[in-house]
């Protein structure tokens, strides 16, 4: 590479991380000043942090490598993982200039900062940044004095941070391009309201929220910790396609478990026009809850079910209950997760329900499922164990897909193996029990012909 001409050693460092691009000036003595031309993706991460004492010494690092690098753009500007006090105020505020004036796309902050020392202050200058693309931010806080323009910003996550109605207002109103949105851990923010017809995607991890107001939004996935403290409602989310609900039902000690169920409920209620929904197993349990209880299912016009159970009797039911409410389903995605414990507090009544044979469970129950054997065509199973009781959902769905489902295609199972030396094996004894299992899935019948 010595012998190739400046504009291509560039263009390659162009592509290199901070740090390889810095070891290139030791190679020779014609590169020991290229990488300041061609730095264009300027990291500072948790990495470097650990290799200085304190926030002073990492300062200047930084300090040096932007007066030194003259590349009159950046593409890339990541500060985390750094100490944040008063003292490196103003030199955030100077490096933000700098990219600034270098037309950067993409920046990412992020700063550990102890109480007695408050937090960063984002600068006026950043809301004004034409070049933006993408920005992510943690533990930091807006001050808005003006109007925010960022005329060609496609993605922003907030983290940790205190948000209000009236900055998302402002953030919607000067990013005409957002398409992506992600909150979490972000406090004082009530309700979600969104005009823009530009944002696909809304993610939201363990926020206290009371309503979401998203008619064009398409995607929209929450997760995190939530229960009866921080319920909310989806007022208006008519154009939605995919759903994801990965949330961990904490019980209220007031409330109890009864009312968490009724909240996934209630969200998927919000959710039946949406083809693709992907919900994970605490929510499965809250659904099983009703499910042993008879309680009438949904109208969903899912397409494309994903659920992630665990290999518990406690999720069984919720897949019925899913199955019961999603009758015109094609495409069945069920991936355990190896979780076998039961995630809500049951009295001793409700638990005495869940007494029944996994085997059997759901094809004592397909008289609910009538219209499904019309509709579904693909069903895949992921994550079995073997030697679990992951192998009874298998009968047990299996045999009910397989004897019941007229116009199935196909069946997809796969088995977690075990991991020697970090090479995948099967013992003999595995291999034994997995070809009986393959025996005897073969031997049910078809309704399919296809199948």
């Amino acid at each position: 590479m010595e012998f190739l001409p400046d504009c291509l050693i560039h263009h390659i460092f162009s592509y290199l991380p901070l740090e390889d691009v810095l070891k290139t000036s030791l190679l020779c003595r014609r590169w020991r000043y290229a990488w300041t031309v061609a730095a264009t993706h300027l990291t500072f991460d948790g990495k470097i942090v650990n290799r200085f004492r304190n926030s002073v010494d990492y300062t200047s690092f930084v300090d040096s490598i932007l007066t030194r690098c003259i590349s009159p753009k950046v593409k890339t500007f990541h500060l985390t993982n750094l100490r944040y006090n008063e003292r490196v105020r103003s030199k955030l505020d100077s490096w933000l200039m700098i990219v600034k004036e270098r037309f950067v796309e993409e920046i990412r902050l992020s700063f550990y900062a102890p109480s007695m020392y408050g937090v960063y202050v984002l600068p006026a200058s950043l809301y004004r940044l034409s070049s933006l693309v993408s920005l992510e931010v943690s533990s930091c806080r807006f001050s808005l004095d003006g109007t925010i323009s960022w005329p060609h910003l496609k993605f922003l996550s907030f983290e940790n941070m205190e948000l209000s109605e009236d900055v998302l207002k402002a953030i919607f109103m000067g990013s005409p391009l957002l398409e992506s949105l992600e909150l979490c851990h972000c406090r004082s923010l009530e309700n979600i309201r969104i005009d823009t017809t530009s944002l696909k995607l809304l993610v939201l991890v363990s926020i206290n929220l009371k309503n979401i107001w998203a008619p064009h939004l398409l995607s929209l996935r929450v997760s995190g910790n939530w229960g009866a403290f921080n319920e909310f409602r989806l007022d208006d989310v008519s154009s939605l396609v995919e759903a994801q609900l990965d949330i961990v039902i904490i019980p209220d000690v007031t409330y109890g478990t009864r009312r968490c169920c009724y909240f996934v409920k209630q969200l998927l209620e919000k959710l039946c026009g949406v083809r693709t929904i992907a919900i994970n197993g605490s929510c499965l349990q809250a659904l099983s809850v009703l499910e042993m209880e008879d309680a009438p299912s949904l109208l969903s016009k899912c397409q494309n079910l994903i659920l992630h159970p665990g290999i518990s009797r406690w999720d069984l039911p919720g897949i019925a209950y899913m199955l019961r409410s999603s009758q015109c389903v094609e495409i069945l995605d069920i991936r355990l997760t190896g979780d076998r414990c039961l995630k809500l507090q049951l009295d001793k009544e409700s638990k005495g329900r869940f007494n029944f044979d996994e085997e059997d469970f759901l094809c004592s129950r397909k008289g609910n499922f009538q219209l499904l054997a019309e509709h579904l065509k693909r069903v895949e199973i992921s994550g079995l164990e073997v030697h679990s009781f992951g192998l009874k959902y298998l009968h047990a769905l299996v045999k009910y897909v397989l004897g019941d489902i007229r116009v199935l295609e196909k069946v997809i199972i796969k088995a977690d193996q075990c991991t020697q030396h970090g090479q995948e094996s099967l013992q003999a004894d595995v291999l034994s029990e997995l070809l009986g299992v393959n025996r005897n899935l073969l031997s049910y019948g078809r309704a399919s012909q296809n199948a």
